[in-house]
């Protein structure tokens, strides 16, 4: 792909996210995407074969731009309790933020069908950014000693963190709900409620 065609593609895959978030993923049709991107329909199919290579790149550029949101929320320098919220909250804004409620279900077993190894290798890069932040915050948590280590914990979260974000509430009330998870795990890893307050 030439440096040209790169910022077309991230256009189509960019504006397509949009779309299938209104409309689904079988509402969508190539031409809402290319009239969402503000291009004719044979432009993007110059760059895309069809439906299916587009929620596939868009499931990648998406998954990466959360990683890298996850990683620089996760920094030191707050509270584990912070961090871990402000890592795991950009999962949920961009699930309850960005798709409508009523698709949320839809378009998640579609990405599995469709793109299932990318996002399985994004899983796997979300969940070392979750267990990373609860390693490096050993001295605050009681990981080490106990039988839950930074991995079962990660994946704990995570798994809240789905459920969570498929509910079909308003967003503001979803990060309540993950707040509170976030609270009553570091409590549960700290034993210390005064540590866990973010």
């Amino acid at each position: 792909m030439s440096e040209k065609e790169a910022p077309k593609r991230e256009q189509v895959l960019t504006a397509a996210f949009g779309v299938f978030g209104r409309y689904g993923y079988r509402r969508t049709s190539m031409d809402l995407i290319a009239q969402a991107a503000r291009m004719s329909r044979p432009a993007v199919y110059q760059h895309f074969r069809n439906k299916e290579e587009i929620f596939r790149g868009v499931v990648q550029l998406i998954g990466d731009h959360v990683a890298a949101a996850a990683a620089e929320a996760g920094r030191p320098g707050r509270p584990v309790a912070d961090r871990l919220y402000g890592a795991l909250a950009v999962k949920l804004d961009l699930v309850a933020g960005t798709v409508e409620a009523e698709f949320r279900a839809e378009l998640f077993g579609e990405a599995a069908d469709i793109a299932e190894d990318v996002i399985e290798n994004l899983e796997k890069s979300y969940r070392a950014v979750i267990e990373g932040i609860l390693t490096d915050s050993a001295d605050e948590l009681d990981l080490l000693g106990g039988p839950l280590t930074a991995a079962d914990a990660a994946a704990l979260l995570l798994d809240t963190l789905y459920g969570i974000s498929h509910a079909r509430q308003q967003p503001a009330d979803l990060h309540v709900r993950l707040h509170q998870a976030v609270e009553l795990t570091v409590r549960g890893l700290t034993g210390n409620p005064a540590q866990a307050q973010a």
